[in-house]
């Protein structure tokens, strides 16, 4: 029986290793041929999430299939107690250091040059993502396909402010920068630069070519007429030169704001960045250019360079202003709170310079992921760079302080690190789990942004667990006690004494606050649910914004767009169109038929009339005025499809604005279907302000969605690893606590104070990357708690023990990353603003006081309960009061 059970499992191992190299193989040749298969390059990246699960899916299988299968071949157990699987890596640490030393540094020399080339596969867009059947994108489909114009990622706008744009200082300045901006090699791909006074010289050569004069003496003469005349006097001569409609477009009403339209033939790169980017480059040059005309002529008296353009090219400049501040603050923070807490030099760089190693690592292969998979946000490396310095940092001294406490309590330098490995290194496991199960479930996201976001710090994050688990423990290995050097040799041998005597002589703060929480947990319980409720209250009625491009608010573009809102009203800016395709022809003659007319004036009027609707023009009101002619411009090419421009009176992306649209798709859907000669008509309403109400809605669903996977995950991990459905359960109702008090303040604090708004994907984003990253600390006791019950002692008294053990180092990672992530708050971008303060706080919070005082009180009402879990899982058990320790595993 045993021969042949052998012979199957032989058998089975084959058929595996040859499916396993079959399967490599496939994979290597997909990989080789990713680069140039735009179309599977194309599906991965828009079905990121959907892969992921599916890997996941199939991994779960294959594990199944593995586990029936060694059951149905009765593969006897080894003999003896089963070594805990954390044990079993510090062991293999404890053997192979030196060879884990030499493969860190390896990889790190073949990731480095990488690294370096990590800004080649950053884009600094943050569209991209919404979904392809939502009603905008249709109409933006239809709307380029009938009315083709530049994209407006491909055009810039440069705005003069002045006190009389149409005097001639102002207009021999433009005519000098358009002159400076067309002239060769100056500008990349430049397509048009189109000003008031390009329309007026095409109008005027027109005008003489009709008086007789050949082209180039039509062309000439027009061209001394504007150095010549101003604007005033050029109309004045021919009042129907250009149309007013025209005029409006590119001077403002009370002629202190001109545009210049500069129009370029390619559109930035999928991994757009200023500094790489020649389009993007561009922005930068005209600046130069205007700033070179300013220093020679002050007119007029400010100028912006504005438009999607410029504003995508301020947000890869600021993520690269943004890093040069917040690295060093942050490497600042790390090295004296790491510094003061061990009272140590060597310490705080030991954690520092291995997780600075990690994230070149993890550049690295971000450069691969974007470069064959998904481009990475430019936000992504900023948000990395602070990320897994705090965590890794974090994940790092956890460790380092669990060895120096072996050390205390006499161990050998072996011992302490198999110990530290075995109970510290299961803790950082399972809370880099929960962070990176965080992060991935941004991957689902049909948002560029956060997908880029989720698969960078989850991948960073795994890297830097990886590097605290192996290289930091084969390091101490090799230089022992010397790394809390000048406390080490003899003075090392003093401080453990002295640590020793404290412990027994006075309790600490951390030990009062248990003693305290375990005696009185009503009371407790009761003062944090005495502040949830106003918290509650601020996070479900406070306002949120919807202006991206406000997120940027010292940007030269951002100013811009506010002055462009100012001289032009609010809605100019962002216009919303609304798309009618008719089933036959509209035009005859040159004119609407008479059915197309009504219908279209039909819509008009019932759009004008709602409350936040300025104006509506279209083929029967050009100037928002019904007219009995045809403005063909608003006819598509296949004469069937008309469009409306809807001015709203309010900027595009504030609430009122977005529900001005579902208004308006209300009205259409109740218009279709009370009247019959609407009913066949495609109708579609699209535009700046029906986009981002689209991706709104859709992100939030998906959302939904996310948070749940992301809960019932986290909840599994805390599962098999507490072994206890109430502490399961605890673990994610505190976190929830901390979500909502830092999530009420943080809409205090930028509402209110700053007054600059907190974008709506902040609470979304910040659910998860809190229930990550907050987590850690809730792990960090509960299985301290854990350690501390196996041992023997009763709940409360495990409680006690395990948070005055913990109370100090917790806080001080707590205040470590606290310090790393509130330097996002020096970030120019608000969305990495509202993040640093959020996530910041909530993990102060979370370690003051969800930790101290909030987890001991649950414990104490709980009691022996608090261990109830699966029998297979439990891992303390009282039932058995011979063995007190019957699940001594970790």
């Amino acid at each position: 029986m045993t021969s042949r059970t052998s012979s199957s499992q032989a058998r089975l191992v084959g058929i595996f290793v040859l499916v396993l190299i079959l399967s490599l193989a496939e994979f290597a040749a997909l990989l080789l041929d990713y680069q140039n298969n735009p179309y599977l390059r194309q599906y991965v990246s828009d079905n990121l999430g959907t892969i992921i699960l599916a890997a996941i899916g199939l991994l779960i299988v294959a594990g199944g299939g593995g586990y029936v299968v060694s059951k149905r071949l009765g593969i006897p157990k080894s003999p003896g107690p089963r070594v805990p699987t954390f044990a079993r890596i510090g062991s293999f640490v404890g053997r192979r250091y030196k060879l884990i030393i030499v493969f860190w540094i390896l990889l790190f020399a073949a990731s480095f040059p990488l690294s370096q080339q990590l800004s080649q596969v950053t884009t600094s867009s943050t569209s991209g993502g919404q979904s392809s059947s939502s009603q905008s994108a249709l109409a933006q489909n239809l709307m380029a396909q009938e009315f083709p114009h530049p994209q407006s990622n491909a055009s810039a706008i440069i705005l003069l402010q002045g006190n009389n744009v149409t005097d001639n200082a102002t207009k021999i300045f433009t005519l000098h920068l358009e002159q400076r901006l067309e002239a060769p090699r100056i500008l990349n791909s430049l397509e048009n630069v189109t000003t008031i006074y390009t329309i007026a010289r095409i109008a005027l050569i027109g005008a003489y070519l009709q008086k007789g004069y050949n082209f180039t003496a039509a062309q000439s003469t027009a061209n001394q007429t504007l150095w010549a005349d101003t604007l005033s006097e050029i109309m004045s001569q021919y009042p129907k030169l250009i149309p007013p409609a025209i005029i409006q477009n590119f001077i403002s009403p009370n002629k202190n704001a001109m545009i210049i339209l500069v129009t370029f033939s390619q559109a930035p790169g999928s991994f757009g960045s200023a500094d790489t980017d020649p389009i993007l480059k561009n922005v930068v040059t005209m600046r130069n250019i205007i700033s070179q005309l300013k220093a020679s002529d002050p007119e007029p008296l400010q100028t912006y360079v504005t438009g999607d353009l410029a504003t995508t090219a301020d947000s890869s400049l600021g993520s690269m202003a943004d890093l040069g501040r917040i690295e060093p603050v942050t490497v600042g923070a790390i090295l004296v709170l790491a510094g003061l807490f061990f009272l140590a030099i060597v310490t705080p760089f030991i954690p520092l310079a291995t997780v600075g190693m990690a994230l070149l690592m993890a550049e690295g292969g971000l450069y691969l992921i974007g470069k064959y998979i998904i481009p990475i946000q430019d936000t992504t490396t900023t948000f990395l760079f602070t990320i897994m310095l705090g965590v890794g940092t974090d994940y790092a001294i956890f460790l380092m302080v669990r060895y120096r406490e072996e050390r205390v309590e006499g161990r050998d330098k072996a011992q302490a690190i198999q110990t530290s490995i075995t109970w510290s290194g299961e803790s950082i496991a399972t809370s880099a789990t929960t962070v990176i199960i965080a992060f991935g479930a941004m991957t689902l996201t049909s948002f560029t942004l956060l997908r880029s976001i989720g698969v960078g710090l989850g991948f960073g994050v795994l890297i830097a667990l990886l590097v605290s688990l192996t290289l930091i423990p084969s390091l101490i290995l090799i230089a022992g006690d010397r790394i809390f050097w000048p406390t080490s040799g003899k003075r090392f041998e003093g401080y453990a004494a002295r640590a020793r005597k404290r412990r027994t002589e006075r309790p600490g703060y951390f030990r009062r606050a248990a003693s305290f929480s375990v005696k009185r947990p009503v009371l407790v319980l009761g003062l944090a649910l005495i502040i949830s409720i106003p918290a509650i209250y601020v996070s479900l009625t406070g306002s949120t914004s919807y202006d991206f491009a406000a997120g940027l608010p010292a940007a030269e573009s951002v100013k811009g767009i506010t002055a462009l809102e100012q001289s032009f009203g609010a809605g100019q800016i962002g216009p919303t169109q609304v798309l009618v395709q008719f089933p036959t022809p509209i035009l005859a003659n040159g004119n609407l038929t008479a059915g197309a007319r009504a219908s279209l004036e039909k819509l008009s009027q019932a759009i004008a009339n709602l409350t936040n609707v300025k104006e509506v023009t279209g083929p029967t009101r050009p100037n928002g005025i019904a007219i009995t002619g045809t403005n063909l411009a608003d006819i598509g090419r296949d004469n069937r499809t008309a469009m409306l421009t809807v001015l709203f009176a309010d900027e595009p992306f504030t609430q009122n604005s977005l529900n001005t649209v579902t208004e308006i798709r209300n009205l259409l859907t109740s218009l279709q279907n009370s009247d019959a000669s609407l009913a066949q008509d495609t109708i579609l309403v699209g535009g700046a302000s029906a986009s981002t109400l689209d991706f709104a809605n859709e992100t939030v669903n998906q959302f939904n969605t996310i948070r749940i996977l992301t809960v019932a995950a986290i909840f599994v991990v805390l599962l098999v690893v507490l072994g206890s459905y109430p502490l399961a359960i605890t673990g994610i109702l505190s976190i929830g606590l901390s979500i909502i008090w830092a999530y009420a303040a943080t809409l205090l604090f930028f509402n209110n104070i700053l007054q600059s708004g907190v974008l709506f994907i902040i609470p979304l984003v910040l659910f998860l990357l809190l229930y990550g990253i907050g987590m850690d600390y809730n792990i960090f006791i509960l299985t301290r708690i854990r350690e501390e019950a196996q041992k023997g002692k009763e709940t409360r008294q495990a409680v006690v023990d395990a948070v005055d053990r913990t109370g100090g180092i917790i806080t001080a990672l707590a205040l470590i990353l606290a310090g790393a992530l509130g330097s996002l708050l020096l970030s120019s971008n608000r969305l990495l603003e509202g993040f640093g303060f959020a996530i910041a706080l909530a993990v102060v919070l979370d370690a003051m006081v969800v930790r101290t005082y909030l987890v001991p009180a649950i414990m104490s009402l709980l009691g022996p309960r608090a261990w109830w879990g699966p029998n297979r899982l439990r891992r303390v058990r009282f039932d058995k009061k011979s063995n007190p320790q019957s699940s001594s595993d970790a």
